[in-house]
Parts: C-alpha cells; sequence; structure tokens
C-alpha cells in the first residue's frame, strides 16, 4: 500500500571560505573601505580595509585580502591578511602563512603557520591580557 520513495541526496557540500562567510555575522567586503572606531559584538570576518581601532566581542577573521590600521581587541582571532597596530586577544590569535603584522601582539595563546610574519613585541599568556587591558580601558 505505501511505498518508500528514495529521492537522490543533494550535494551539500560548502567550501572552507563560505562556511567561514555564513559564520561571520558581519562582514567588510573586498573593496570595502570604513574609517574610524569599528564595535561588534558578534563575529566579524574582514576581507576589505578598516582604518581604526577595532573592539570585537567574539571572533575576528581576517581574510587573505583584509587589512587593519588600528589596535585590534577581540576574544578571538584568525589572521590570513595584514594588521598595521597592535592586538589584544583574549583567546586564542592563529596567525595562518599569509599573515603579515606590523605591531605588537598580547595574546592568551598563539598558534603560528610556517610562513607568517610579524615585526614587533610578542607577549602570550593571561598575566600579559589582563595587564593589555587594563592599558586599553585608560587610554579609551
Amino acid at each position: 500500500m505505501f511505498k518508500s520513495i528514495t529521492k537522490p541526496k543533494a550535494n551539500l557540500s560548502v567550501s572552507a571560505t563560505a562556511k567561514e562567510q555564513n559564520n561571520s555575522s558581519c562582514l567588510i567586503a573586498k573593496g570595502t573601505t570604513i574609517e574610524g572606531k569599528f564595535n561588534s559584538t558578534d563575529d566579524v570576518r574582514v576581507d576589505g580595509i578598516i582604518k581604526g581601532d577595532v573592539f570585537c566581542q567574539k571572533r575576528l577573521l581576517v581574510g587573505a585580502t583584509g587589512w587593519i590600521e588600528g589596535t585590534i581587541q577581540t576574544q578571538d582571532a584568525t589572521i590570513r591578511g595584514q594588521i598595521k597596530g597592535d592586538l589584544v586577544v583574549n583567546g586564542i590569535l592563529r596567525l595562518e602563512s599569509t599573515a603579515k603584522i606590523e605591531g605588537n601582539i598580547v595574546a592568551k595563546g598563539l598558534e603560528v603557520e610556517e610562513g607568517a610574519q610579524y615585526n614587533g613585541t610578542c607577549q602570550v599568556g593571561d598575566r600579559f591580557v589582563k595587564g593589555a587591558e587594563k592599558e586599553l580601558a585608560m587610554v579609551a
């Protein structure tokens, strides 16, 4: 009386880049330039340019075409593009092979792929993050 019909399964594979874009609440697309302070309470992906300080309460991903000039404070970060300024990361900072940073790094944890470049001081651990947060609070 009842027949079971099997439909072919759709191909649901999605590239890693598409997944990352879909997981970011805010996308600064390639070709976009933002000047001034940038604040977000959610995940941010930067494939364009930000000239100004960046505060992100969750995860910041700077794509290979992304460029930020300013101080950055975030919970976690993955950098593939270029940063000119200091970074304070309360959690894990990942520098992928295409990352280029001119500035000081303060992070709770750090992962660096071969080929990543940074020029500045690098302090890793809880005590450095807490000290950097206090300094940023006094400046703000």
